[in-house]
Parts: C-alpha cells; structure tokens; sequence
C-alpha cells in the first residue's frame, strides 16, 4: 500500500537550496531486510476511566525538587519531580495516582518540597501544603492553587515562519509559555522538517527567545527526540520500532534507483546523506517527471509488499520526494507525543503555515494557521471548511498567541 500526498510549499531552511541536482549520493550502510508482512501498530487511545490523581506543576529555583509528604493520611515519603524541559530550567512536574475513594480524607494530600539537601519550601504562615481532592495544581509563590479551569494543552507546532520568524513575537510567545501555559500543566512540541543539527543551530541563534520543546518531532515524522539527563538530544524510546512494521529501506532505496534509470539525472537525483536515514530516502524530481517517479516506484514496492507514505513538497521546477514508512508523517509522530508525554487527542493544538503541515493540521482536533500562511496551506484552509481550523490575523508567533487566545488559553494578543 503507497499512499502520496503532494504539497506545494516552501521547503523551508532544513534544505534552503531548493532539490536542484547535485552531487550523486555516498553510499550508505543498509540495514539486513525485514519482513514486509506486519502491519503498523496503531496508537491505542485507552476508553478506561483515568485513576484519579494529582498533577502538580512546581516553579522553584532548585535544580532539582521532591515532594515530601502524606497521600490519604499514610506514611509520608518523598518523591522526586521531573523537570519539565520547556519550562527553562524553572519548572518541575509530578503526577501523582491517589486513592478512588468515595469520601477521601482531608487533606487528600499534605507535604512541603525540598531540594533532598537543605533546602525546604513550606507556606509561609506555617505547617504544611494541603490538597483536598484529585486535580490539577500549581504550586508557586507559596501558594497552592487549582487550574482545572484551565484547558489541558498540547503545543504541537512547526518552527521556521510559524513560531520563528518575529524575534519580538517569538519572545512573546516565551513570555506567554513560562508565564500562563507552564502552571497550567502544559507541553510544547515541535514539528519541523529541520534535521537536529539545524534545529540545534536554530536553539544556539536563538538562545533566550525560543523554548526548549519537551519533544522534538523531525525528517517527515521518522525521527522523534528527547532531552536526556545528560543535556543531549537522543531518540525517544518507542518510535522507531512502530516504523519497522512493512518498512524495507533497501527495497525502497532499489525502487528509488530504478525510477532514477528511467526517467534520467537530468529529471531526478538523491539528496544529500544528511537528509537520508533508515526510515526515510530523499530525492530531487523534476516536477514534469513526478507523477511518473511515483508511479514506477508506487509499482516497484507493491510487488514486494513494501508499504510506503510518498511525501512531495516545494515550489517550482523542482519538488522533493521523501519516502517514508506509512507510519510515519507529521501526522503521527504528532500523535505518538501525545501519548508519550500523557496528553488525550483533544487535548492537541497544532499550529503551522505551509503545505507541508497539513497532514498536522488535518489531524489535529485544533489547528491554528498563521496570517503569513503560503498560498497552498490558505487553499487547503478553503477547501476544508474544518470547524477546527483558526485562521489569525497575526502573523508567526503573534498568530499562535491569537489562536490560543481564542481557543480559551487566556493570553490578550497585541492590537494589530
């Protein structure tokens, strides 16, 4: 089964010089072929009701924090809070199961924090922190306080000319995040077609303005990354296994060469190593030879039961063709973020401004598309009609300061 989506778009800076042709690739290490017969695993979105619990989001100045107390009247213990990545340095996170009980005791929850060394964190006239019942909460200031009012949020956007772009926006939007969204319990993701080198640059160019994002979604949905307790980007546990599943990279490389024989180098080539990897191959076609590059290969990998996502993107004479496994794409890598980091569907606001994010767009229960949005993603926004969708009147990251705004995320956008 090969599924194509043509999208017209800017490639955007992860390959700024346009897939002209170039230099004939190097050759790379195959990986041993797989069996091409299981199908992709869907995400399994659970209809059980949740355990009840407590979700605290903490803002301290401590490198580290745990809390230190008694859930329903036990024992006290302590328990240690997770960092949360896009909260620059300043927030900590804890979800903490309670027990289902019809008429839980008051406090539910009684405990102060601690740095595990000497430092401590109690209510300033005395005693200790309280929590009456399962919810969500922020603790800062020395104050306890509920925010189930305000909506569980997912933060699933691209980078370059949706949320970088406007250094003033962006800083904004940084403002906005650490200010309202992190003691709301939310997460930032990022979508972007840069490669994690590019993307690392980007975080170097604009260090102090642009969040970390607590996942970081790359290369057409194959590579999904997560900051390590050392400091450096790894692979996020999980994904890549779900792209094995009727993925066979030498078939698809072979059936690349094949469709590269027949139609010419004048018509087609490979990209460059660095925008190769093991679940995706990347070519230049010329847009006169593209239906027929796909075509030859769409054939090629169905006698071999090779099951394929084609993804063509770009303006002009030339287009980028990048194949990939079926599960893989905007589209679901969004969705393996939300499970892995503990988000519902609805939960998820996407935001974006070319072609290439449609697939996000589409699947998103909302969706925010920028005022500076290209033509191609505007005509997608016409033919849809979706309730969903929010089209801004700002542009960048004042657009997804608006859309959040009208979404019920509780940021006063600038007047425009």
């Amino acid at each position: 089964m090969v599924s194509l989506r043509l999208v017209c778009s800017a490639a955007g800076p992860p390959r700024a010089d346009n897939p002209v042709p170039n230099q004939a690739p190097k050759n790379q290490t195959i990986r041993p072929r797989p069996q091409a017969t299981a199908n992709p695993q869907p995400l399994r979105r659970s209809t059980a009701a949740p355990q009840p619990s407590v979700e605290l989001a903490y803002s301290t100045g401590w490198s580290g924090a745990s809390l230190h107390g008694s859930i329903a009247g036990q024992e006290w213990q302590t328990l240690g809070l997770k960092p949360v990545v896009s909260g620059a340095g300043a927030w900590h996170h804890l979800n903490l199961p309670v027990p289902a009980q019809g008429n839980p005791p008051t406090p539910l929850l009684e405990f102060v924090m601690t740095d595990g060394a000497s430092g401590w964190d109690k209510p300033a006239e005395g005693g200790h922190y309280t929590i009456a019942a399962p919810g969500r909460y922020c603790l800062q200031h020395g104050r306890v306080e509920s925010v189930a009012h305000s909506r569980r949020l997912l933060l699933v956007t691209d980078l370059d000319d949706t949320l970088v772009g406007d250094d003033e926006a962006t800083a904004a939007f940084r403002d906005w995040w650490l200010a309202r969204a992190m003691p709301a319990g939310a997460r930032l993701v990022y979508n972007t077609g840069r490669a994690l080198g590019l993307f690392e640059d980007l975080l170097c160019a604009k260090r102090g303005l642009l969040p970390e994002p607590d996942l970081l979604l790359s290369a057409v949905g194959t590579r999904v990354y997560e900051r390590g307790a050392e400091g450096a980007w790894r692979a996020a546990p999980g994904h890549a296994p779900r792209l094995d599943a009727g993925w066979d990279l030498e078939a698809v490389r072979d059936a690349a060469y094949a469709a590269l024989a027949a139609v010419g180098r004048d018509a087609m080539h490979f990209r460059p190593p660095a925008e190769q990897n093991e679940h995706k191959v990347t070519c230049g076609v010329h847009v006169g030879a593209l239906a027929r590059v796909a075509q030859d290969v769409r054939e090629r990998l169905a006698r071999h039961g090779v099951r394929l996502r084609l993804v063509a993107s770009g303006v002009g004479d030339w287009r980028f063709l990048d194949l990939v496994p079926m599960a893989a794409g905007k589209r679901q890598a969004m969705d393996f973020a939300a499970e892995t980091l503990g988000f519902r569907h609805e939960d998820i606001v996407a935001a974006g401004d070319s072609g290439n994010d449609v697939d996000m767009l589409e699947g998103a229960p909302a969706a925010i598309v920028v005022a500076n949005a290209q033509p191609d993603l505007l005509e997608w926004v016409e033919r849809s009609r979706s309730p969903g969708v929010i089209r801004t009147r700002g542009s960048r990251a004042w657009g997804i300061l608006e859309g959040l705004e009208r979404l019920g995320c509780g940021f006063q956008p600038p007047t425009l």
